[in-house]
């Protein structure tokens, strides 16, 4: 892959559980977004080095199984329906709703670190996968990223 000065090398998006109200984990597994992590060419020192920033954003929500309801509820209840005519027929209706989120509030908290990787080196993200730098350029990174155990 390329990427220019300024631009991204690879992007890692994070979540955690969305809790109940007694701090466990979702019984449906639904998730919460909790920001990202941006790693970015910054450039090459004279020595070879590869510079590097890495921005993180964590997010910070109160979004909860009692702010964030199932998406549908289903409910089947007793019907009549009546005609001239047919007169009066008898069965069941079901009344599928969508429910709106409550409110909910995210508070992004910002921080970054530059720091250069030595020539001839890899970078390891936090997902265990590995960047390799191919070439590095005065205006443009040529890179790959190896998945963990490759």
């Amino acid at each position: 892959m390329r990427t220019s000065v300024g631009g991204t090398i690879a992007t890692i998006w994070k979540d955690r559980d969305l809790p109940n109200a007694w701090g466990r984990a979702d019984i449906h597994g639904r998730k919460v977004d909790a920001g990202f992590t941006k790693i970015i060419y910054r450039g090459r020192e004279s020595d070879g080095s590869i510079l590097v920033e890495q921005v993180d954003i964590d997010l910070k929500s109160n979004a909860s199984t009692l702010t964030r309801p199932p998406v549908i509820y289903t409910r089947t209840q007793p019907a009549v329906a009546s005609s001239r005519e047919s007169g009066k027929v008898y069965g069941s209706s079901r009344t599928v709703s969508i429910a709106s989120p409550s409110e909910q509030s995210a508070v992004a908290l910002p921080s970054a670190a530059q720091f250069s990787v030595p020539k001839q080196r890899s970078l390891t993200l936090p997902t265990g996968q590995t960047v390799e730098f191919i070439a590095a350029e005065r205006h443009e990174l040529i890179f790959r990223i190896v998945e963990a155990g490759m």
